[in-house]
């Protein structure tokens, strides 16, 4: 178990830090490719293509096999990461940073699906802390890893690092992973759930609905502070590497409440008082940041916040759906949190004022609020000790 556990979170690491390095490499690659107007699409090809496609990911492993599809994944971003490597021009590297973008979805969804068919929803807690740490160590790391490779070796290292590491949890999985046997539906059914990414059906599972609407407020927040708040510092006249090092705070509280939580429902098989403490605890921190400001304190609270519910609302929607839909529930919180992410982005945005926090997180501690009351409505629902 330990040997697979450390070749998913390989993977989970491998698609998150190709999320964050390309900004970083980016002056080389222009150097040697020319088209800087382009370089943007570098980014973005890669965060839409992996966004676009969890729900189909996690739907597909419902319906194939969570093994078979989480291969095809990796598959997908070994050849696109080995494509962008041998990129000649910027539309290459554009195309190529697509397929890899694609295959890294499969991953993320992958990942979590795999572990959801290996271990019971009591037991999974207990490994949601390293998940979150491998996430956020990669968010942190992907800028600082990328250069390094681009000053030793070259640009090209940055994806080429790629391939060694997942062929080795290529073969680990194949070999090593024994997954329960999918549970088969009706014709009639499957040919429905082919046709929809979220069947209809799940949407009348009230804590399914209710971590699908907490996800995207969760998003929101979460997505416009790690995005504002280093803004907000640098403006102040701190450097790029300084703004970094004040919002250590957040980043701690968020890996010490993700194991400590993750320990707390393992052992109580109680989610529910910890998704309404950390949703309170998210709304506490965005209150602190608009009246006082980014303090050490307030951030630290807001990662506790954070690290509560990383994980948390994904196990929420596994817990609510029968086995064979496990699946769609691990993509669906994923890529409604992104979408959510990107419209609490723009709303931010457009009421950041520079120097001043006050208006831009008063709305975000009303989405807070709002996060607080649907998490209050979530009704606890024992966590099954049975794997799938």
């Amino acid at each position: 178990m330990r040997i697979v556990f450390a070749s998913l979170l390989i993977l989970l690491l491998l698609a998150t830090l190709d999320t964050t390095l390309t900004g970083v490499v980016a002056p080389a690659l222009v150097a040697e490719l020319g088209g800087g107007e382009q370089v943007e699409l570098v980014v973005v090809a890669y965060a839409a293509a992996s966004t676009v496609t969890l729900p189909l990911w996690g739907r597909a492993g419902d319906l194939l096999g969570h093994k078979r599809v989480l291969l095809t994944a990796l598959a997908l971003f070994e050849i696109g990461s080995a494509a962008c490597a041998a990129a000649q021009d910027m539309p290459q590297l554009v195309a190529a940073r697509a397929v890899q973008g694609v295959g890294a979805g499969g991953l993320m969804v992958g990942v979590v699906t795999v572990l959801a068919a290996m271990l019971p929803p009591r037991e999974r807690p207990r490994y949601q802390g390293y998940v979150t740490a491998v996430t956020a160590v990669a968010m942190i790391g992907g800028p600082l890893a990328g250069g390094l490779l681009t000053d030793a070796l070259s640009w090209r290292w940055a994806y080429l690092i790629n391939l060694p590491l997942g062929a080795v949890a290529f073969v680990t999985l194949v070999l090593l992973v024994r997954l329960p046997p999918r549970v088969r539906e009706g014709r009639a059914r499957r040919l429905t759930d082919y046709l929809a990414v979220l069947p209809p059906r799940l949407l009348a599972v009230r804590n399914f609905a209710l971590a699908a609407i907490l996800a995207p407020l969760q998003g929101a927040v979460m997505l416009s502070s790690v995005t504002y708040l280093p803004l907000h510092l640098q403006a102040g006249g701190d450097s790029a590497a300084a703004s970094g090092v004040l919002l250590l705070p957040l980043l701690a509280g968020t890996v010490v409440a993700s194991f400590l939580s993750g320990r707390v429902i393992g052992a109580t098989g109680r989610y529910r008082p910890v998704l309404v403490t950390g949703t309170a605890l998210i709304a506490a921190g965005t209150a602190g940041i608009a009246l006082t400001g980014a303090g050490w304190a307030v951030l630290a609270v807001l990662g506790l916040g954070a690290g509560m519910l990383m994980q948390l609302v994904t196990l929420v929607a596994q817990n609510s759906v029968p086995a064979e839909d496990v699946g769609v529930a691990s993509g669906a919180g994923p890529f409604l949190r992104q979408l959510g992410g990107v419209a609490g982005v723009a709303m931010t945005g457009a009421l950041y004022e520079p120097g001043s926090l006050h208006l831009a997180f008063a709305a975000l501690t009303v989405i807070a609020v709002a996060a607080v009351v649907v998490a209050a409505l979530v009704v606890e629902i024992p966590l099954r000790v049975t794997a799938g």
